[in-house]
């Protein structure tokens, strides 16, 4: 019998200060055998998951939004346990690619009957312009520039939830922002130009809805490359619309391309997000590589 244990964040979705009790009597009714553990700090999903990742036979549930399910990912990858989501977060972009009802009840009752199947890793390598480095995964996008900056402005934007704050983000940065510098070298491709938006998904939704990735696949071996050339404003606001379908491909000017690694340098520095979360915010160099079936997942 597979032993599970949940880890849920009570903050998600901007539920601060509140113990999500109904959930956690829907949880043992159906799960009596399992633990339930509870985050009150950022990282600490990431070390809980880690002390399971050994684990044979282990299912380790991520009750939260995407930053949860991200870090209860990034302490899994590598080892034997299984991860599974229950979506209580603003984006749930990784849940939507699961399949996972937004219910937490019905997200319950699929969990039960879902199956491990194998789900692509990216790991990123960044310089940072202090000198300093890092390394983490991400397992559902990464963005640099405009993208990043969305998600870190939704992120303060406590006053609004779920989809709006990231919408709002993006529409209060658009007349604002400037295209940085970046040069990006893939396959035999080299790329020395402002971008205003890098984008690679290996899930195909970001910032709680928009489709940047639309031809993204967590099992495909592949990170789905978004990006977008310097553009005027009236021209941006033409194809912001097309995002939420995944139509912005095919305007001129977008590109998109298939790779499973990348470099990119910003020589003025960038902001970088992973799963939503600012992983820098000011990166000269990073380096991506797709690791494939670098974990399992319940579907």
């Amino acid at each position: 019998m597979a032993g599970i244990s949940f880890i849920v964040n009570p903050a998600a979705g901007g539920r601060r200060g509140r113990r999500p009790d109904q959930l956690l009597e829907d949880i043992r009714l159906r799960f009596p055998d399992a633990e339930c553990l509870l985050t009150s700090t950022s990282g600490e999903a990431e070390e809980l998951a880690r002390a399971r990742r050994g684990l044979d036979n282990q299912r380790v549930i991520a009750v939260g939004g995407d930053g949860t399910v991200s870090e209860v990912a990034r302490g899994l990858v590598g080892g034997f346990a299984v991860l599974g989501v229950i979506p209580q977060g603003s984006g749930n972009d990784f849940a939507r690619m699961l399949g996972m009802p937004t219910d937490s009840g019905a997200a319950l009752a699929h969990l039960a009957q879902a199956r491990a199947m194998p789900c692509d890793v990216g790991r990123v390598r960044i310089q940072h312009a202090d000198d300093t480095e890092s390394e983490t995964h991400f397992i559902n996008s990464l963005g640099l520039g405009f993208e990043a900056e969305v998600a870190d402005r939704a992120a303060r934007a406590r006053w609004c939830k779920g989809f709006w704050r990231y919408l709002i983000a993006a529409l209060g940065l658009l007349p604002v922002y400037r295209a940085p510098l970046m040069r990006l070298a893939f396959d035999d491709q080299r790329i020395d130009a402002p971008q205003f938006l890098v984008a690679l998904g290996n899930g195909r939704w970001a910032g709680g809805g928009f489709m940047l990735a639309p031809k993204a696949a967590l099992d495909d071996g592949w990170l789905e490359l978004t990006r977008a050339d310097a553009l005027p404003l009236w021209r941006l606001l033409t194809i912001f619309p097309r995002v939420f379908s995944g139509r912005h491909l095919d305007c001129r000017r977008v590109h998109a391309d298939r790779v499973n690694s990348i470099r990119i340098e910003c020589p003025s520095g960038c902001m970088v997000h992973g799963d939503g979360e600012v992983l820098a915010r000011c990166a000269q160099e990073i380096e991506v590589k797709l690791l494939p079936g670098a974990l399992q997942v319940l579907r």
